[in-house]
C-alpha cells in the first residue's frame, strides 16, 4: 500500500506546475513520419528558460525500498538526492544508470512483433507473470502502421487493446480480433484542435470497463507523451499501475528537437522515474538507439555514443513470486 501523506510530501516537492505544450513535429503519435505533434512537459517562467540552472529550488528524497525483499534486495534504504546541486552532466548519468541498469534478471524473454520498431520483449520468468491464453489483457499505445506486436498478442490468445489517434483510422476491430481506439495516452482527458483524442489510463481503464482487471503487458512507444502520462500516475493515479504486471516504455526526449535538455528537465523526469521505482517497478531489459535523433536531442552524457531513445522494459514485483 503506498503512503498517501509520501505521495502529498512528493507533490509539494514538485511545487511547479506542470503545463503541457503541445507543438507541431514531425512524427506522429506512433513515431509515423508526418506534420504531427510533439509533447513537452512543463514550461515554467522565460526567466528559467533563459537560466535553468535557477530553476531547480527542490531536494528530492526517494525512499527506494521494494515490496518483495528477497527479490529486491533490502529494504527501506533511503537515498537522499541533491538534484539542486548536482551539474547537468551529472543528471544525465543519473538518469542513464536509472533507465539502463537491470534490476531483474529476467531469464526467459519472448519477443512479440517482427523485427524493427515493432518488436517488443516480455518477461515470462514465472506463471505468476506470464499472460496467460485466454486471460490476460494488453494494451498497446502507439501502433503507427506496424501491428505485429498487437496481432501476435491476439493469435497468442490474449485480449488486445491497440490506441492512436495519429493514424487516421476510426475505431474498429483489427483482425484477429484487435480492439482499435482512436485515441491517445496522456497524463489528463483532452482534444487536440486538430480532432486527436488523449485520455488518462483510468479514464481509459474506466471508458472499458477495467477497474478492477489486471492490465498483464503496457506497451507505451508515444513519442513523448509518456512523460505526461508517467507524471500523472506516479503522483496523481498511482494506484492505476498497480495492477499492471509489465510495463514497456519507449522514452523520448521530453523536449524534443526544439531545445536540448536542461538540469531542470533531468531533474524532473528523473524524480518520476525514481517514484516509479519505488512503486516496486523493475528495469529487466534495456535496449537504446539512435533512430529518434531525426526528431528528439540525444539523452546521453558526455562520452558514450549518441542514442535519443531509451526502450525500458518494467516487471512490477508485486506480481513476483519469491523462491
Amino acid at each position: 500500500m503506498i503512503p498517501r501523506n509520501y505521495l502529498l510530501m512528493f507533490t509539494l516537492a514538485l511545487s511547479v506546475v506542470v503545463l503541457v505544450v503541445v507543438l507541431v513535429h514531425s512524427r506522429g503519435f506512433g513515431g509515423r513520419p508526418a506534420a504531427q505533434m510533439e509533447i513537452h512537459l512543463h514550461r515554467k517562467t522565460q526567466a528559467e528558460l533563459d537560466n535553468p540552472s535557477g530553476a531547480l529550488k527542490f531536494k528530492a528524497t526517494r525512499n527506494k525500498s521494494c515490496p518483495q525483499a528477497a527479490l529486491c534486495g533490502s529494504t527501506n534504504k533511503t537515498v537522499e538526492m541533491h538534484l539542486e546541486s548536482m551539474s547537468l552532466n551529472t543528471l544525465k548519468f543519473l538518469f542513464h544508470g536509472i533507465v539502463s541498469s537491470v534490476e531483474f534478471n529476467c531469464t526467459t524473454l519472448k519477443y512479440f512483433g517482427k523485427l524493427g520498431a515493432g518488436i517488443y520483449p516480455v518477461c515470462m520468468n514465472s506463471s505468476s507473470i506470464i499472460p496467460q491464453p485466454k486471460n490476460c489483457l494488453v494494451y498497446s499505445f502507439g501502433i503507427s502502421n506496424d501491428w505485429s506486436f498487437d496481432e501476435d498478442f491476439a493469435k497468442y490468445g490474449c485480449e488486445v487493446h491497440s490506441f492512436d489517434p495519429s493514424i487516421g483510422k476510426p475505431d474498429h476491430i483489427h483482425p484477429p480480433n484487435i480492439s482499435f481506439h482512436n485515441l491517445g495516452l496522456m497524463g489528463f482527458d483532452f482534444t487536440l484542435g486538430n480532432g486527436w483524442k488523449y485520455m488518462k489510463l483510468s479514464s481509459i481503464r474506466r471508458m472499458l470497463g477495467h477497474q478492477n482487471r489486471v492490465i498483464d503487458v503496457l506497451k507505451i512507444d508515444t513519442e513523448g507523451a509518456e512523460w505526461s502520462f508517467l507524471r500523472s500516475v506516479v503522483v496523481d493515479d498511482v494506484d492505476e499501475l498497480l495492477t499492471v504486471k509489465q510495463l514497456i516504455v519507449e522514452l523520448h526526449t521530453p523536449t524534443g528537437g526544439s531545445r536540448a535538455m536542461t538540469s531542470y528537465d533531468y531533474a524532473e523526469v528523473i524524480q518520476y522515474l525514481l517514484e516509479l521505482r519505488r512503486l516496486g517497478f523493475l528495469v529487466y531489459l534495456n535496449l537504446q538507439n539512435n533512430n529518434c535523433c531525426a526528431n528528439f536531442t540525444p539523452l546521453f552524457p558526455p562520452g558514450l555514443a549518441e542514442k535519443c531513445c531509451h526502450e525500458t522494459s518494467y516487471v512490477n514485483s508485486r506480481y513476483l513470486v519469491a523462491k
